[in-house]
């Protein structure tokens, strides 16, 4: 395995400073004014108890709160990527190493010009600079660091009407976030992008049946490839963020009627539209799933979700199934330690018949589980496609400190079918994918400072050729800024 030779990264000490400087500053500005000494009568003239103090929690809330009609904010990421054969699985490729440093500010606002009725918005700029490989977004593999300022854009700018007619009901149009249960099937709608964005173009209706305990959200999704059809961005790249213009509905039913428990059903209907794109999927899918959640004592938790598809893709039939599942258990003792087992199977397409198998991950291709693991889909499928899957998994986390977090994860990945049998970089018979190790440490400075580590290494088993037997690494650490 090739040693990553960026370690640490050029703008970490002055980034680790600049944290240590802010939340010096923000504990001083918290400390209570000092008592005074023994004798010593109390200042006349003392500070009024309606100011707030400058830095502490109450001036942040009334600082992103300046009128009753107006609330906003702001945060910045910072990170710094690495990664090591993650897509080749081959250390002889060209641009098998890849090192970047990700910028990402963002403002937001939510103006309710009269009661129940808010504008949100959201505007969300996300530049790099490249280190590795040499001038991969440029025209020419010149021996130079580039910088990729791209484009700046809407990522958020709806319209909520909340207590709708006077009932338990949200109706929300426009460019939002959404995320349903796990987000095992949705949540990312824009997955060329990373983590930049996950916004939908959609219109959502909630509706709270209060006595039944239950949630309904019916949701219809129109979402364009590129990201200039609805909204024009600033300095627009013509950048898609999917392969393929979608549509989609999703009926969607949570009850807590039961004690502790969660019962979750839906139907999701996605459409893919590629006439205008190359390389992208014609397809009509139909899911059909159900999920349970909850703890059985104040020790053991676990969740299961089973997803049927139906359909077509391509012009052939589908017919393909997934399932998703966790235990844990908690020792609620002083350092939170956790323990987990995890299973998940998403079908794979069998080559000797008409029909395909393969699970389709809809609106859930972000990192789920591994950062890595979505780079090594990309020759095999799309980028975070990840499908044809058993994956058998333990954990455990523990918070050595108040404000730490260690977590980390074993996995043993095989392919449920060898669909590509014969292909270049793949055996005629294996069905072992190989053995992750991911681990994130996560630290809390304070409310508005919070960073972490991760590390995924990934050893390749027999389902791969000797042309893709590498070890591939993935590194990341990040700080986010938060108003």
């Amino acid at each position: 395995m090739h040693v990553p030779r960026v370690a640490v990264s050029r703008f970490l000490p002055a980034l680790l400073l600049l944290a240590a400087l802010a939340n010096m500053a923000l504990a001083q500005a918290a400390q209570p004014p000092a008592a005074p000494a023994q004798g010593e009568k109390q200042s006349l003239t003392a500070t009024p108890a309606e100011e707030p103090e400058l830095f502490s929690e109450e001036w942040f809330a009334d600082s992103r709160k300046p009128v009753d009609w107006l609330t906003w904010g702001a945060d910045l990421r910072l990170r710094d990527e690495y990664f090591n054969n993650a897509i080749t699985l081959n250390k002889e490729v060209p641009a098998h190493e890849w090192h970047f440093q990700r910028y990402r500010p963002r403002i937001w606002s939510t103006i309710t010009p009269v009661q129940d009725l808010d504008f949100n918005s959201r505007l969300t700029w996300e530049f790099r600079n490249w280190c590795l490989p040499k001038g991969i977004r440029g025209t020419s593999l010149e021996d130079r660091r580039s910088m990729e300022w791209d484009e700046a854009l809407f990522d958020t700018l709806n319209v909520k009407w909340s207590n709708m007619l006077d009932r338990p009901a949200t109706l929300t149009v426009g460019r939002q976030d959404i995320i349903l249960d796990d987000g095992w099937l949705v949540l990312e709608g824009t997955p060329l992008d990373g983590s930049r964005t996950i916004f939908f173009d959609a219109a959502r209706l909630n509706y709270n049946f209060e006595q039944a305990k239950t949630v309904v959200d019916l949701i219809y999704i129109e979402q364009s490839a590129n990201t200039d059809q609805w909204i024009e961005p600033f300095n627009d790249q013509e950048r898609l963020v999917v392969e393929q213009d979608q549509r989609g509905a999703i009926l969607h039913v949570a009850n807590k009627s039961l004690e502790k428990t969660e019962l979750d059903g839906y139907f999701i209907f996605q459409k893919n539209l590629a006439e205008n794109y190359v390389g992208g999927v014609e397809s009509n899918i139909y899911a059909f799933g159900g999920r349970i959640a909850g703890a059985m004592d104040d020790h053991w938790k676990y969740r299961a979700e089973l997803a049927q598809e139906l359909g077509h893709k391509n012009y052939e039939d589908l017919c393909a199934l997934g399932f998703n599942s966790r235990l844990s258990y908690f020792v609620n003792d002083k350092l939170n330690n956790n323990f987990r087992l995890a299973y998940e199977f998403l079908s794979g397409d069998d080559p000797d018949t008409d029909t395909i198998e393969e699970f389709d991950p809809l609106w859930g291709r972000w990192p789920q589980w591994s950062d890595l693991i979505v780079y090594t889909y990309a020759p095999e499928t799309r980028i975070a496609y990840v499908t044809n899957l058993h994956r058998l998994g333990a954990g455990w986390s523990f918070n050595p400190t108040k404000k730490l977090e260690m977590c980390t994860d074993y996995h043993l990945l095989f392919a449920d079918e060898n669909t590509r049998a014969g292909q270049a970089g793949y055996t005629n018979s294996g069905d072992f994918r190989g053995q992750l190790v991911t681990a994130q440490l996560r630290y809390t400075i304070n409310p508005h400072i919070k960073g972490h580590l991760t590390g995924d290494l990934f050893c390749p088993g027999n389902y791969y050729d000797a042309t893709k037997n590498d070890t591939a690494v993935y590194l990341r650490y990040e700080l986010v800024f938060t108003w």
